[in-house]
């Protein structure tokens, strides 16, 4: 049985469909990176694993249970396995590093201030923010930010991490390091991890499997050597990054009802 399992995963917000009968299943210990252009709907995909939307059809399962059928205390729980690492980190300004990392852990533990302290500083060295924890996010760069967000999600021990967008914004050094630390996380925690990015040479670096989303459907996921040869006219312009090819092309009209013989 998949660790996590999406099902006909259908989601429309009004007339726009995000998500059309989408089927994935991620692994316990895979990396999956998701892949695809601005409003693709990879964002979304996330939430519904979380549990933050509720699928129009179809269904996400973790370890066999139905994420929109939980009860909210059983929700809650299937929550706490999973550590999401949100785009640009959303860290609390107002609080200190340490204070960002331990907001969970006070929340919803019943460590001690000293196992606490300890909790904190294991996780900030392993994502290499030791010695950071009495500065402010506004005195972190937007690397280390990320990094800060990383030691948060991995607080409470989950089994499944969530990477939304982890290297938006960085410079090529960072967006390497970023890559580095997520490998990192998977080879140390063992952790399931989906990332979502537009970096191909950190998707090629960090994924199990490539999936790519297109038009709201999932049209590949297979390992990195395969979706590299993949013959799929939208992931060799995806993969070349130019504007030749389906990808910016308007999709077809919907089929005309053949009209009655007669009419």
């Amino acid at each position: 049985m998949a660790l996590i399992d999406v099902v006909n995963l259908s989601k429309a917000f009004g007339p726009k469909v995000v998500l059309s009968n989408v089927n994935l299943q991620v692994q316990e210990g895979e990396s999956l990176v998701v892949l695809g252009g601005s409003g693709t709907g990879k964002t979304v995909l996330l939430r519904n694993i979380m549990g933050l939307l509720t699928p129009d059809s179809g269904h996400v399962a973790i370890e066999g249970k139905i994420i929109a059928q939980l009860k909210r205390e059983e929700l809650f729980e299937v929550r706490q396995s999973i550590g999401m690492c949100f785009q640009m980190a959303a860290l609390f300004d107002s609080m200190t590093v340490f204070e960002n990392v331990a907001f969970a852990l006070r929340r919803h533990t019943k460590m001690t201030n000293g196992e606490v302290t300890a909790r904190v500083e294991e996780c900030l060295s392993m994502v290499g923010m030791k010695g950071t924890d009495k500065l402010k996010p506004a005195e972190l760069s937007g690397g280390m930010k990320r990094r800060v967000g990383f030691a948060r999600a991995i607080a409470l021990k989950p089994k499944i991490l969530l990477f939304d967008e982890p290297t938006t914004g960085l410079d090529p050094v960072m967006t390497d390091v970023i890559g580095r630390v997520i490998l990192d996380l998977k080879h140390e925690l063992g952790v399931t991890t989906i990332t979502i990015t537009h970096d191909l040479k950190s998707a090629f670096e960090i994924a199990d499997r490539i999936a790519l989303l297109f038009r709201g459907e999932c049209i590949a996921c297979e390992p990195p050597a395969a979706f590299k040869v993949n013959p799929h006219p939208v992931i060799q312009q995806f993969l070349r990054g130019d504007a030749d090819g389906p990808f910016l092309q308007d999709p077809p009209p919907p089929k005309r009802k053949t009209q009655e013989a007669h009419s």
